[in-house]
């Protein structure tokens, strides 16, 4: 009898315990981790583009080239496709991306922090957004060939 109402109690907290997580677990932002060279050639990502970080000469967490960008979440290459209302962001690149339920939109200030003989450097925000919730990161963006 102690045998059956043990188990009866813990599956009565069980279901609560349950019920308590699922009404807590808000959705939470992305976040966005740092790729690397590697990343960009498995993707097949090469030629003209802009790349992002959160700082100059920072981690770089968002690649763009062509019709192509990369990014990483939760350990895992994401491969995103210009959104249908993208528009150009610098010559052979968009400024919105999208894959699956992630969303990526480069907001460029158009303010030139540096230039090379080959790139620009501006600041620049990606508006990140999955499954609604939207985070804006404030970053460089560093466009050339």
């Amino acid at each position: 009898m102690r045998g059956a109402l043990t188990l009866r109690i813990v599956a009565a907290l069980v279901s609560v315990l349950t019920s308590i997580v699922t009404v807590d677990a808000a959705p939470r932002p992305v976040v966005l981790e740092t790729t690397t060279r590697a990343d960009w050639r498995a993707a097949n990502l090469d030629g003209t583009g802009c790349y992002w970080s959160p700082r100059r000469g920072g981690p770089i967490v968002f690649v763009a080239a062509g019709d192509k960008a990369v990014t990483k979440v939760n350990g895992r290459i994401v491969i995103l496709k210009p959104r249908r209302d993208a528009r150009e962001l610098f010559p052979f690149t968009h400024d919105a991306w999208r894959s699956g339920d992630l969303t990526i939109r480069v907001v460029d200030t158009a303010r030139i922090r540096s230039m090379g003989y080959e790139t620009v450097t501006t600041d620049a925000a990606l508006i990140v957004t999955r499954r609604d919730v939207s985070t804006r990161l404030r970053g460089s963006m560093i466009c050339g060939s």
